[in-house]
């Protein structure tokens, strides 16, 4: 075509169809292209547009060596029936002494617009954008070529050739596709692709590699040993020497990326990333380790082996000693683990940013030997190398104060003989629900336990010597590891004052005596403070306000009351506090507080909380408790002298005298600790008053005694209510 002459429209133009069902059409309008042998013709012509197709060539075409008497006369026939239908677009088909030339601009045929679009992909810069190119040109294609046509062996051969080069087109494209990394969506597609050309090794090794980067590790050596077996038994070959090569790489867990083995062209090779490190990556071994033998042995029985990699869930409070448990488990278990041991802190619960999975999974792909400039950038990626490195290796992962499922699932192993250990101080209970994980709570140290950890510490001779002040040392403690030593570093920094000094200290000040120095990894108060600060602000709230209980155990429907939400909202909260480790749920529905944690929550509740908010959040407990016991003893003990039970919010509604009595019987504890709270405050008569028979029928509760000493005080103001109840007043 001329310089300046512009191609019209082509929706306006003819277009010629070959990839498919040879047809021609023009503005979505079909052009009839006669029989079988016409539409051959036509579809000669068309694969060579611009250029000549002799008479002799289009009669091989069409009948091959059998060509009948006649033959170059029906040639002239069918080109003379297909010249007014294409006319009427605008296209001729020209005669010259050599043959017939089909008129018309190359690229409004499918075969020549799918060679342009090929070469233009070709020429861009980016993988990705090859690949998005080449994904348009391979649209054009609509099936089988070259059908709904009559001919000979010529047309065979012809049909033949454009398979072929749709294929190589389309495993150029799969190839650049895994080199931009989008091997883990390519694996149905190119499966089904080797199932129907099972000899073709390039797309065998693309399947391989797309399936060892997706974590399938053993189903890429499965699909080559089918390969090796089909070419033995079918054609009496072994593979060639780049799948081969493949297989060695992948059985050794060396292959990091890889294009297809089958193009020969060498600029497509890449090379391999050669990945042999074993790593150590475990922090020293915790000195002094005490105990836990029950959670040791949930760990071991991780590491045992089965059909997936093992995981273990550690979860507890903060300076429960999670990490500890983990690294003395690991350290004592890595000879199980010949293949190294990964380790990091996911600062889910710290100061620090969390640690991103991407950011983790480049720490782990380095250190299992992968070039720095060789790690994906992409999370998805990352994790299936990641999973491909470790898949028939023995290697132990320890996931350390990991803040949410999402934050750990992309670093979990999936190599059988793997095993992974999470700590947290969250139960991510989404971990053993979906991905199978142990779940291995820690609770605080037996006492026992605490003494021996006091005897490694400070040594067997002053434990001996001051045996009953340990002993009490261990539980102003409350039994927390982190204490329990905080407490030890400061006794041997001072000698002179002894265990029964340290004591003494604690008493007055334990969360401020329970500190090392400026170290906020030694300090209970930091611990604590790290958990508290990723609550929302209605779970702070509530966390704060329950440290203003004064009884040992709580229920939903009392914390409702103190907050003033409504129950189901408490109950909510109250369940995330569980879950963090800073609340303990003892039996369903009740829930109380470790020592440490009660003194941390009433701490935050003076520091945050005015004076005046406290004194309401207690009335109304304190009303909510007289309206339950009122109501419960009308049931259970019925009492002539008792002031009228008032309406109010989260009723308990019982349904007879057995409930109403096994509640109160519940709430015994408690009900001692209010009234003793509320001795100088109307609450406190009120509550005996509404308590009035109670302690006759069960002999009276722990502690009663002393109840009635300290609010004998207060008998004139009881009697002159229980007269104006009798009067109805």
């Amino acid at each position: 075509m001329p310089d300046g002459c512009e191609l019209p429209a082509l929706d306006h133009v003819l277009k010629i169809g070959l990839l498919g069902a040879v047809r021609a059409w023009r503005e979505h309008q079909e052009i009839p292209l006669g029989p079988p042998r016409q539409r051959a013709v036509l579809a000669m012509l068309a694969l060579e547009a611009g250029r000549a197709v002799s008479v002799e060539r289009l009669i091989e075409g069409l009948w091959g060596e059998r060509a009948p008497a006649g033959a170059r006369g029906m040639v002239q026939g069918y080109v003379s029936r297909l010249r007014p239908a294409l006319a009427r677009a605008g296209v001729t088909i020209a005669y010259y002494p050599r043959g017939y030339l089909l008129v018309l601009p190359a690229e409004q045929v499918d075969v020549h617009e799918f060679r342009i679009a090929v070469a233009r992909a070709r020429t861009t810069e980016s993988d990705e954008a090859q690949a998005a190119g080449l994904r348009r040109a391979l649209a054009l294609w609509r099936g089988e070529p070259l059908t709904g046509v009559s001919g000979g062996g010529l047309l065979d051969r012809l049909r033949d050739a454009l398979g072929e080069e749709r294929l190589a087109i389309t495993e150029e494209c799969l190839n650049v596709e895994t080199r931009a990394g989008r091997h883990a969506g390519l694996v149905p597609e190119l499966t089904a692709l080797v199932a129907e050309h099972p000899f073709r090794e390039g797309l065998v090794g693309l399947l391989m590699l797309a399936l060892c980067r997706a974590g399938r590790r053993v189903d890429a050596l499965e699909q080559y040993e089918r390969t090796r077996r089909r070419l033995i038994e079918e054609l009496g070959l072994d593979p060639g020497p780049e799948l081969l090569q493949l297989r060695q790489r992948i059985l050794r867990g060396n292959v990091f990326t890889v294009r297809s083995p089958g193009l020969s062209a060498s600029a497509e090779a890449e090379v391999l990333a050669e990945v042999s490190a074993v790593p150590a990556q475990l922090p020293p071994k915790p000195g002094q380790f005490t105990g836990r033998a029950a959670e040791l042995g949930l760990l071991d029985s991780v590491a045992t082996g089965g059909d997936t990699a093992g995981i273990a869930m550690i979860t507890g409070a903060g300076g429960v000693g999670k990490t500890a448990l983990a690294l003395h488990w690991g350290h004592r278990i890595r000879s199980r683990f010949p293949d190294g041991q990964l380790y990091v802190n996911l600062h889910g619960h710290s100061p620090e940013r969390p640690l991103r999975p991407i950011e983790a999974l480049g720490q782990f792909l380095r250190g299992l030997g992968v070039p720095a400039e060789r790690v994906p950038a992409a999370e998805e990626e990352a994790s299936a190398a990641y999973r491909s490195l470790l898949a028939d290796r023995r290697i132990l992962v320890i996931l350390d104060d990991a803040g949410s499922e999402e934050q750990v699932r992309p670093l979990l192993p999936s190599g059988r003989r793997c095993a992974a250990v999470i700590t947290s101080r969250d139960r991510l209970a989404g971990l053993v629900a979906r991905d199978g994980a142990v779940p291995v709570p820690l609770g605080m140290l037996a006492p026992d336990e605490a003494g021996t950890l006091f005897g490694r510490l400070l040594g067997g001779e002053r434990l001996a010597a001051e045996r009953d002040a340990a002993r009490e040392l261990a539980r102003v403690c409350g039994y927390l590891p982190l204490a329990l030593r905080i407490a030890a570093a400061g006794i041997l920094g001072r000698p002179s004052a002894g265990i029964a000094g340290q004591v003494r200290r604690l008493t007055m000040t334990r969360l401020s005596s329970l500190a090392v120095g400026g170290d906020p990894h030694a300090a209970v108060r930091g611990a604590f403070d790290l958990s508290y600060r990723r609550l929302d602000p209605p779970s702070r709230r509530l966390f704060r306000l329950l440290g203003l209980i004064p009884g040992p155990t709580f229920t939903a429907e009392a914390a409702a009351a103190l907050s003033g939400a409504p129950l189901s909202e408490t109950d909510h909260l109250l369940c995330r506090l569980a879950a963090a480790h800073l609340i303990e749920e003892g039996e369903p529905g009740r829930y109380t507080f470790h020592d440490l944690m009660r003194e941390y929550a009433r701490e935050r509740a003076r520091a945050e909380e005015s004076e005046p908010d406290r004194t309401r959040a207690l009335d109304a407990l304190m009303d909510w408790y007289l309206r339950v016991v009122r109501e419960a003893g009308n049931l259970a003990h019925p009492h002539p002298l008792r002031a009228p039970t008032a309406g109010g919010d989260h009723p308990i509604g019982f349904t007879d005298r057995a409930a109403a009595l096994a509640w109160m019987n519940a709430e015994r504890a408690n009900l001692v600790a209010a009234v003793k709270s509320a001795t100088q405050r109307p609450h406190g008569w009120q509550l005996m008053d509404a308590m009035n028979g109670y302690p006759e029928l069960t002999g009276g509760p722990p502690g009663w005694t002393g109840v009635l000493l300290d609010t004998q005080h207060r008998r004139p103001m009881i009697r002159a209510a229980e007269l104006e109840n009798k009067r109805g007043i």
